[in-house]
């Protein structure tokens, strides 16, 4: 039984991702391939087939490609942006979706789509609350197995004013001794500050220096910054790194230089069924981001409404949201770092190496 179509929309994230689609791309300077890029219209990268629910209803989608990298994406007006983001949704449209989900940098213009909504007839989401959940789930596995007591440890959120961050903060802070916002702009920080303890009754510290990250048992990295930002050596000994980012906050060095600190892909999602993307997205079939799993639950749902859109994701939202992905057979896919499955043997050699460096000091 199936029950309609969703598309999500991709772009390259560097030029070695624009390399898999067109080889010539490796022969020419970034700034011609961004240039071409900019120029190129969105189109059908490849359809997505097998996700079929617990309850019996499947959905069909497909991948859309908005031709656009990262820093395009901080650079280029925004009316030119949500157009171009626009004519992805008429693709969409065209090949059967009836609702949208935006991944990676394709969910910022516009204030998180809030835009982008008005402008066309396709329901669009984030995806951003299901990333929530199980950025949530995640970090509280990871926080078991790294044995954080999590009552006397510091909680820090890199990206806090977003809405990702915001609703990890709201969701996991009353759970912590202390709990430290960080952004780099400081009215954010102050009208996060005021918001969370007038509606939530949580008292948060809030700060503007990433090297406070050096005081966290527990960070969860989202911003959306297009070069990485944690480094090796401001990170504490024993601490758990939840990176939701994509392009990732989290430097490759950490897992090369750490063996002391557990790094945690965030929001990767096994999805029920037999899911092919036909694409290669760094994950193996069946396995997809939170983001994009909010948009087949959706779609499972026959819920073509405009889901996870602004700045503010409620606490009731991430309820429902989970309630359906349980229903459907959505789950947390283990702990990944860097694509890569942690296992348990991996974790416990992390946990080791941390407790041997608290000892020597």
């Amino acid at each position: 039984m199936s029950n309609g179509k969703y598309a999500f929309f991709i772009h390259p994230m560097d030029i070695e991702d624009v390399v898999k689609k067109y080889k010539i791309a490796k022969k020419v300077s970034p700034k011609v391939v961004a240039s071409i890029l900019k120029r190129r219209r969105p189109f059908v990268l490849s359809n997505i087939i097998g996700l079929k629910s617990l309850t019996g209803v499947s959905a069909g989608g497909s991948f859309i490609a908005v031709p656009l990298l990262p820093w395009q994406f901080n650079e280029l007006d925004e009316d030119y942006l949500l157009k171009k983001i626009g004519k992805a949704c008429k693709v969409a449209e065209k090949s059967g979706a009836k609702i949208v989900g935006l991944g990676a940098y394709t969910a910022i213009p516009g204030n998180g789509g809030e835009k982008l909504a008005k402008m066309v007839d396709v329901a669009v989401t984030t995806g951003n609350t299901y990333t929530v959940v199980i950025a949530i789930e995640g970090v509280l596995k990871a926080v078991d197995l790294m044995e954080i007591p999590v009552s006397d440890s510091t909680l820090a959120i890199l990206g806090a004013t977003g809405s990702i961050g915001s609703a990890c903060l709201v969701y996991l802070a009353p759970f912590f001794k202390r709990t430290i916002a960080l952004s780099r702009s400081p009215d954010k920080l102050k009208k996060l500050k005021n918001r969370v303890q007038k509606t939530y009754k949580i008292n948060i510290e809030t700060s503007t220096d990433i090297s406070d990250l050096k005081d966290a048992d527990v960070v969860i990295a989202v911003t959306g910054a297009v070069k990485t930002l944690i480094d090796p050596e401001i990170i504490k000994s024993g601490a758990v790194i939840c990176d939701v980012a994509r392009p990732r906050d989290v430097s490759k060095n950490m897992v090369k230089k750490r063996n002391d600190v557990l790094v945690i892909d965030g929001g990767v999602v096994k999805a029920p069924g037999n899911l092919k993307c036909n694409f290669d997205i760094g994950l193996p079939d069946g396995v997809v981001l939170a983001c994009m799993a909010e948009t087949m639950i959706l779609a499972l749902e026959k819920r073509y409404e405009n889901y996870t859109v602004g700045k503010n994701i409620t606490l009731e939202k991430i309820k429902e949201i989970k309630d359906l992905a349980d229903k459907h057979g959505f789950k947390l896919a283990g702990l990944r770092s860097f694509n890569k499955v942690l296992s348990t043997k991996k974790i416990e050699a992390i946990l080791k190496a941390a407790n041997q460096k608290k000892k020597t000091k």
